[in-house]
């Protein structure tokens, strides 16, 4: 099975400084805390993040450099290469309006492409990640 993983979903504080995701859905006038990039990322059989989708509109999308099918090789030099979800997530969420540079694999070449960080609407985050799930079964 190839597990969908959103990047992209913004998180927002509660009155009492907790994270929480009732309060996410309930707070629409906040600026999220931490944002991506707009990439729908899920895994293939090695491990790798695969681009699978973007979020409409976000920088990814809007950048027109990040396509399907791009394995994210690095982070802001940081090797990702195969590691672990829990790992790679807090290298890719950061404040709004700071930039991030992603090493991406794509046909046997490397590239690097900056994107800044922005947040996405609900519905943009809901429509990229039913993208996903529309890729992913088009390629089992």
């Amino acid at each position: 099975a190839i597990q969908i993983i959103m990047f992209d979903c913004a998180c927002f504080r509660s009155e009492t400084g907790n994270k929480t995701r009732q309060n996410a859905q309930n707070s629409t006038m906040q600026q999220p805390e931490e944002c991506g990039c707009g990439i729908v990322f899920g895994t293939d059989p090695s491990g790798s993040l695969v681009c699978r989708s973007f979020v409409p509109g976000g920088p990814a999308e809007s950048s027109g450099l990040v396509q399907v099918g791009d394995v994210l090789a690095s982070v802001d030099g940081c090797d990702v290469l195969r590691k672990p979800v829990s790992q790679v997530a807090p290298l890719l969420l950061g404040k709004t309006g700071s930039r991030v540079r992603l090493g991406l694999q794509r046909s046997g070449t490397y590239l690097v492409v900056e994107l800044e960080r922005r947040p996405s609407t609900p519905a943009g985050a809901l429509t990229a990640f039913m993208g996903a799930m529309g890729n992913d079964e088009g390629q089992r």
